[in-house]
């Protein structure tokens, strides 16, 4: 949360995401509007585009949007109205089975509440999209158990491991099916202060080893260190933030 006496950056009605060099957009997003039962917009007409490969960070105060904005950019709920694009593919009024494939596909989710599977160990529950997409193993989950450093913990079930293990099993998880993009909801909600900067050297990775594009929801502004490009919202309204 930003402390009262810093000023917001102020709000333009267009916000671009750079990253040089541009590759296209592998997000994009026009215009977007989400209203619940006639109250006023969550989000209002926000716009924006985010390039292949980059670490956006998206905070504001509590209520401001982020989850709703995730949500929106995973399929997961539609907005009143607006654009939302993935590689090109517009997905607001795509049916359910194709968004489901989608998801599958390109999206990986990470909660701040982990989402495991309590019974199953580190190894299955990281198994579990490749399982779903009835894709063999080719070696993947133990790349991505060492380089996560939790190959150690792979035959501990899910409720014997500490939050920090449990949160970098859930990004294991979620790297699986190589997806295009990862959606992180407050990932560091529940961790404590070392947790969070393990956490966050794990997206870091994810990103400059493997390309993945990162959008990470937080109200905490001090992660903003890790991420490439920051957005702020506020009032319903983007604005790209400067250093």
């Amino acid at each position: 949360m930003m402390a009262d006496n810093v000023r917001p950056p102020q709000t333009v009605n267009r916000l671009i995401i750079p990253k040089q060099p541009r590759m296209g957009p592998i997000v994009r997003v026009k215009d977007l509007v989400k209203r619940y039962d006639g109250r006023p917009a969550v989000l209002d007409g926000v716009t924006f585009e985010v390039s292949e490969g980059e670490f956006v960070m998206i905070y504001g105060r509590s209520g401001c949007g982020k989850t709703t904005l995730l949500n929106l950019l995973g399929g997961l709920d539609r907005p009143t109205a607006g654009l939302i694009a993935i590689e090109g593919q517009e997905i607001v009024g795509m049916p359910e089975d194709q968004l489901a494939k989608l998801r599958l596909r390109k999206i990986g989710f990470v909660f701040q509440d982990y989402n495991l599977l309590p019974d199953l160990t580190v190894r299955e529950n990281t198994e579990l999209p490749l399982r779903l997409s009835k894709v063999q193993d080719d070696g993947r989950v133990s790349e991505i158990l060492s380089k996560f450093d939790i190959a150690q913990i792979a035959n501990e079930t899910a409720n014997k491991i500490s939050g920090g293990e449990a949160q970098r099993t859930a990004i294991a998880r979620a790297m699986m099916n190589s997806p295009k993009i990862i959606l992180a909801d407050e990932p560091t909600g529940n961790l404590d202060a070392e947790n969070t900067e393990n956490v966050m050297r794990i997206f870091e990775l994810v990103t400059k080893d493997y390309g993945t594009t990162i959008v990470l929801a937080t109200h905490d502004k001090d992660l903003a260190k890790h991420s490439s490009s920051r957005v702020y919202l506020e009032n319903g309204k983007a604005t790209l933030e400067t250093d």
